[in-house]
């Protein structure tokens, strides 16, 4: 592995930075800017939950609040409050799984957070408004409140659903909204499909139809080889543009969502882009994501040890490629920039990480 691939030299930023903002969303995540105030012309910014044109990195502090930092060597304490523990729907943002990347509901310009408590049989949708008059909802595997069947399809077949997978997310591990897996412009905000590991198996969760009907009720299995090892990650389009000509001629380009993991027994950062295939009319290709080991390494020296937490937001330091960010036990934040590549047939793909932003 390179050198430009070793993430373990990164520098750290000098101190944690607060995400600007003011005023209230509701349910007591703070931080949000009043109605109007930072809508930025209703511009679509994946990853940017407190509405000021930036990702943003969402992390607990000691005393369970939920936290936006941009890194540093300071702790996440010191980070701006978005969400009071009491808000988290255990009372406490420490242990609950928090992810985002645009919204199952349609039409939202700003990302909401989606929270898992370990064991929990739902999901919480926490929704952003501008107006301040925010609410949750509580799902389950079916997208709705009322607990009810799912189907399941492999490959395109339909398959009998194994029954470590149910009705419910209780035996969820991970759930990761990992973004569009047809394309995220710039103008339309796409509904994000979310990624789990369930038992050991990866399953991707399609939007629903209406912002009631949160999910499709067809689940689709990803990967049957076993997740366990790899911590899922979502950095948003970090395989570049994806250009497929169908059947009838029709060449269109998109940027799809990729999935990242770190393999814990190793700290590898390993890259599963989302393509499409020409061969199927460009329909939306999963085939990377089938074997957990066969990623592609794009970094190293990520250990568990030194960094529990890992994750991505997206841009984080403005230079429009995807980066890393790693919170150590005394909870400081340290930020990888990633760094593009200019391979044919994936122009724009992260392919390493470099030093850090320093401020």
């Amino acid at each position: 592995m390179t050198k430009r691939n070793s993430v373990p030299g990164a520098r750290q930023l000098p101190r944690l930075i607060a995400l600007a903002a003011s005023g209230a969303l509701g349910l007591g995540l703070l931080g949000v800017p009043a109605a109007g105030a930072a809508d930025l012309g209703q511009a679509v910014v994946y990853g940017d939950v407190t509405r000021d044109g930036h990702p943003d990195v969402l992390l607990p502090d000691s005393a369970g609040d939920l936290r936006a930092v941009q890194g540093g060597t300071g702790t996440v304490d010191t980070g701006r409050i978005v969400s009071q523990a009491a808000s988290s729907p255990t009372g406490t943002w420490q242990g609950v799984q928090v992810t985002h990347r645009g919204s199952l509901r349609g039409g939202v310009y700003f990302d909401e957070l989606i929270a898992h408590p370990a064991g929990d049989e739902q999901l919480y949708l926490y929704q952003n408004s501008s107006t301040g008059s925010s609410s949750f909802t509580s799902f389950y595997l079916n997208g709705s409140v009322i607990q009810g069947a799912v189907t399941c399809v492999d490959g395109g077949a339909a398959i009998t659903c194994p029954s470590e997978l149910g009705t419910d997310w209780s035996n969820a591990t991970q759930v990761l909204a990992l973004g569009s897996v047809n394309n995220e412009t710039a103008g339309t905000p796409a509904r994000t499909n979310l990624v789990a590991v369930i038992g050991t198996k990866l399953w991707l969760f399609s939007p629903g139809s209406n912002n009631v009907k949160l999910l499709a009720t067809t689940d689709t299995l990803l990967s049957g080889l076993d997740w366990s090892d790899y911590d899922l990650i979502g950095p948003g389009p970090a395989n570049g543009t994806t250009t497929c000509t169908d059947a009838a001629g029709t060449t269109t380009t998109t940027s799809q969502a990729t999935l990242w993991t770190r393999e814990r027994s190793t700290g590898r950062i390993l890259s599963y882009p989302i393509t499409r295939d020409p061969a199927a009319n460009c329909a939306v290709d999963f085939s990377a994501l089938a074997d957990p080991a066969r990623g592609t390494v794009i970094g190293g020296g990520v250990d568990p040890t030194a960094y529990p937490v890992v994750g991505s937001a997206g841009d984080l330091t403005g230079d429009g490629v995807p980066d890393l960010y790693g919170q150590d036990p005394a909870g400081r934040v340290t930020i990888w920039s990633g760094t593009a590549g200019g391979t044919t047939g994936a122009p724009g793909a992260v392919t390493g990480f470099g030093a850090p932003l320093t401020r």
